[in-house]
């Protein structure tokens, strides 16, 4: 096959004549071409069994014994949600306070994707206070929901999706600071830190309770 792509498109020199009309690879009919070919083969020998035992037997028992969190950094703890309450991340944009509502845990209302939400300032409810980032910081809009309401806030940095193993969540230990304490379900260790599960029915109830 001749993969153009790898010598004069855009994984190699980018010397292709025609790069200047298509601007990516995929776009050319060649790229295209090439595809349909590779698809259209016959598959290796045993390649379908192979896939049909993998498909048929059972999910091993560390796949499944396993939460899925989003992880982030703020005011110097790693802090986690259950992925399920997460709808997106987006850049930092202004919020516009309301008039003798914001300040403390509410801090306005921020715009995302055309629509007012309530932006709330997750620190302050968690009593976490303000600590000087020792790393780079990249800070997110993070936006959650749960029963319909959606809340955004502010996060230091996004650290990513990850699967956490149910066998390493431990319970809080009773030195832990109240108001952090009455949120946190669970704690975990990643790369060698700790880092707090939240409780995402606790937290949005804390939060309406907060705002209302």
């Amino acid at each position: 096959m001749d993969d153009c792509w790898n010598q004069i498109g855009i994984s190699g020199d980018g010397s292709c004549p025609e790069l200047p009309r298509v601007i990516h690879c995929r776009n050319c009919e060649v790229y295209a071409r090439a595809g349909r070919r590779l698809l259209e083969q016959p598959p290796p020998a045993g390649y379908l069994e192979q896939w049909a035992q993998q498909l048929a037997a059972p999910p091993r028992a560390e796949d499944v014994d396993t939460l899925s969190i989003v992880l982030f950094r703020l005011a110097g703890e790693r802090l986690a949600l259950p992925t399920a309450a997460f709808v997106e991340a987006v850049e930092m944009r202004p919020v516009h306070q309301v008039p003798h509502r914001s300040g403390g845990v509410l801090l306005g209302l921020v715009n995302i994707r055309g629509e007012l939400q309530l932006c709330v300032s997750l620190a302050a409810l968690l009593n976490l206070g303000s600590t000087a980032e020792q790393s780079p910081s990249r800070p997110r809009l993070a936006v959650v929901e749960r029963d319909g309401a959606r809340w955004v806030f502010a996060v230091d940095e996004l650290l990513g999706v990850h699967r956490v193993p149910r066998r390493v969540l431990a319970a809080p230990p009773a030195t832990i600071a109240r108001d952090a304490a009455a949120l946190t379900a669970a704690l975990f260790d990643h790369d060698g830190q700790r880092a707090a599960l939240l409780d995402a029915e606790q937290l949005f109830a804390r939060l309406r309770r907060a705002v209302g």
